[in-house]
């Protein structure tokens, strides 16, 4: 496997170099390039002079490649990846790194929700209404907080308008397609009165359940898999309770349940979503400050499979002597225990609620240039809900997540060759799981950071020096507290080669604490110890793991360099990047040779651990006439992630080398995309390999222009045109729900 990362990352290199290099644009059908400023970066500048690796998608990149989860959307974008779970989550995996270590954003202000928490929850955030994302790779993104040292996800919408539109706009869009009979409805209004601009927003969404090719549950890797666990955790026994632990086993292999493997669908894979935004802004000369309010609502269900083990089938029979557990059961009822046997699927139902503000003041003299502040005060909730044998529903777990985030940053005026942005982050959350596999104790989530950025340009030089000063505290409301401070520090320099080029080179060192999950999951917030009897464990049935949490840990510590080429006009653009984070007590799950009633207990760890990969993009024009262009592009990314004293990091998602054609003319395109993602051997103790796939994915829209300025898109996108059955390594679920086949879908666009 290391030869073929090798032959990949030298293909990836030379191709790059060759062709030109770096910095990747989207053509589009306007002979005028409009040049947009990244706003997720400190300064505000184009992709070109960002002093960061960045990726932006919007206009019709973005409406080609937008999916059901922000992961799905963004997996072929360079460093870059899905980790799903099922058809409705996809979290983004950056440079190998996801969850907790990838920072989500709402118009620069974190999502409040509770996707780091489990790999099958989503991010509460709508990206079909969003009209740009950005992707900060890499250390760079420590301004937006120290859970962000893989990288940042930007959503950019406009339901704070910050300029008031030059006249009334009217955006309606209906698709549909064939892979889970998904219709899709949104509209998107603009306009202004007077100095107040106004936006509203509005989506639904359904879906059946969704086709793939072949049966959902690979049972030959199921069943190596529980071979492997099962093998292991005898490792750690004594020979004598090896013999009776072998002979409980089979006997359980016995009594289990048949799991129904379904053919030629995923079975509960059915979702429905809704949302909508309604938001003003007052636009005047020095500035604007507006407000908005959102709702989205979800629920999907999880594939049928992965939590056959959830419910231990004789665990009240076993301990109706424990007083504090039929306590437990009182409180969910004797209704539910008479249902434990029977519980034949789990959906997830989700509701947030979120309150924006957001200004800006731009004061003109005085050191001080601008001011801008954001804030977001959101009330998340969602419901585990298992669904019975007779159609009865009920409440398993139910999350909330209540707080406030906000940003305040001052723009300061250029002082010689310098200019800065200084600014102060909050967070105040509290977080809450309750019910019968509620594992997190209520925590108190409390954040404050003091960040700034310093720009020196002098010439063909450019320098950036960055530091972030933060404090955080949970409070699970007991003895068992954690306080830490997490510091950063990075620089970077970027130097113009002429001829539209540019070098990057950039070191950081970041700092990230632990988060809620990692210190309590089942842990007793009285005592700060895990709980004294295993019967009291709450099984996290997204994992399917007894997991314990660890309060003695510390931050992690990373140090990151790279190395980077871009390239941004002229008959050639593109990117090259090269890295390596050196991560000091990389926060990990892992299985401690213990196991209760056949399930086994998994420990939140600490290893030191590396990260070392490249990713490149190259674009160049083939052909130009008169009305039509062609357009030929390259791209791919490998990440490799190893503990310091051996092993894989779980979860890597394999390399990817991929080809694209862009054929576009003054009112129509057709796009090609073909992605060769290798297999995976490069796998964690408890990791099975997992075996390559090509994905081919078409694109074709075409416009009319009607009633003056109003136009008309008809636009058809494939997905898996070849039906391959792709099993995703960065997916928990991959052995349990493969991702979508073949797929087509039809759009019509209309825009006022």
């Amino acid at each position: 496997m290391q030869s073929k990362k090798l032959s990949t990352a030298i293909g990836l290199v030379v191709t790059t170099l060759y062709a030109g290099g770096a910095m990747a644009q989207e053509a589009t059908h306007s002979e005028d390039e409009i040049v947009e400023v990244v706003v997720t970066a400190a300064f505000q500048r184009s992709e070109a002079e960002t002093a960061m690796p960045v990726g932006v998608l919007d206009g019709e990149a973005l409406r080609e490649r937008i999916s059901n989860s922000l992961g799905e959307t963004l997996q072929n974008e360079i460093g870059v990846n899905n980790a799903s779970f099922g058809t409705g989550v996809g979290h983004p995996v950056i440079r190998g790194q996801t969850g907790n270590r990838v920072k989500v954003l709402q118009n620069g202000v974190g999502t409040t929700d509770a996707a780091t928490l489990s790999p099958d929850h989503a991010e509460a955030v709508n990206i079909r209404l969003a009209e740009r994302l950005e992707v900060i790779r890499g250390p760079s993104a420590l301004l937006y907080g120290s859970g962000a040292v893989g990288g940042v996800v930007n959503v950019i919408d406009n339901r704070i308008p910050e300029s008031l539109p030059a006249e009334p706009s009217l955006v309606l869009q209906q698709t549909r397609d064939n892979v889970s009979n998904q219709d899709q409805t949104l509209i998107r209004i603009n306009a202004a009165a007077g100095n107040v601009a106004f936006h509203l927003d509005a989506f639904t969404s359904r879906n059946d359940n969704v086709e793939i090719p072949g049966y959902a549950i690979d049972e030959e890797a199921v069943e190596e898999l529980e071979e492997l666990i099962h093998e292991h955790l005898e490792e750690g026994h004594e020979d004598e309770h090896d013999e009776d632990h072998d002979e409980d086993h089979d006997d359980h292999d016995h009594e289990e349940e048949e799991v129904e493997n379904t053919f030629g669908y995923i079975g509960n894979s059915d979702a429905e979503s809704d949302g909508g935004n309604v938001g003003f802004s007052f636009v005047g000369d020095n500035g604007f400050f507006g407000f908005s309010v959102s709702e989205v609502s979800k629920e999907y269900g999880l594939p049928i499979g992965v939590h056959a083990h959830a419910h231990h089938e004789e665990e009240h029979d076993d301990h109706d002597e424990d007083e504090d557990h039929d306590d437990h059961d009182d409180d969910h009822g004797d209704e539910h225990d008479e249902h434990e046997e029977e519980v034949e699927f789990v959906r997830i139902a989700m509701d947030k609620t979120r309150y924006d503000f957001k200004g800006e003041l731009q004061l003109g003299d005085g050191f001080i240039e601008s001011i801008r502040a954001s804030a977001g005060i959101t009330d998340y909730m969602h419901d585990e809900i298992e669904i019975f044998e007779d159609g009865e529903r009920e409440v398993g777990t139910r999350y909330e997540n209540e707080g406030t985030e906000g940003r305040v940053t001052m723009t300061h005026v250029p002082v010689g060759n310098w200019s800065g942005v200084w600014g102060l982050q909050f967070t105040d959350n509290v977080f809450s799981a309750t019910g019968e596999e509620a594992f997190i104790p209520e925590s108190d989530i409390t954040s404050v950071g003091f960040f700034g950025v310093e720009r020196y340009t002098n010439g063909n030089f450019t320098g950036e020096v960055g530091l972030r000063f933060e404090d955080n505290s949970v409070d699970p409301n007991g003895r068992c507290d954690y306080g830490g401070n997490a510091t950063s520090l990075s620089g970077s320099v970027l130097y113009d080669l002429g001829n539209e080029s540019n070098l990057l080179f950039g070191a950081s060192r970041s700092q990230r604490a632990p988060t809620v999950e990692e210190l309590y999951s089942n842990i007793d917030a009285g005592s700060c110890a895990p709980e004294e009897h295993h019967e009291h464990l709450v099984l996290h049935t997204a994992t399917n793991l007894l997991e314990v949490g660890n309060p003695m840990l510390e931050e992690e510590t990373s140090a990151n360099l790279e190395f980077g080429y871009r390239k941004y006009g002229g008959g050639f653009t593109g990117e090259f990047s090269a890295y390596h984070n050196q991560i000091d007590n990389f926060i990990f799950l892992d299985l401690t040779g213990e196991e209760f009633e056949e399930q086994p207990l998994a420990s939140y760890m600490a290893r030191d651990a590396s990260f070392t990969g490249i990713e490149g993009e190259v674009n160049f024009n083939v052909m130009e006439s008169d009305d039509s262009s062609l357009e030929f592009g390259v791209f791919g990314d490998l990440v490799n992630a190893e503990f310091d004293s051996g092993g894989y990091v779980p979860r890597i998602p394999a390399a990817k080398l991929g080809a694209k054609l862009r054929w576009f003319g003054e009112n129509w395109s057709i796009h090609l995309h073909a992605t060769r993602v290798e297999e995976q051997e490069d796998v964690a103790e408890l990791e099975l390999p997992t075996g390559g796939y090509t994905l081919l994915s078409l694109y074709a829209d075409y416009h009319w222009t009607v009633a003056g300025d109003s136009s008309l898109e008809l636009f058809l996108r494939g997905q898996n045109l070849l039906d391959e059955e792709i099993r995703n390594h960065a997916s928990f679920l991959k052995n349990y729900g493969p991702e979508p086949g073949r797929g087509v879908m039809v759009g019509v666009r209309f825009e006022y």
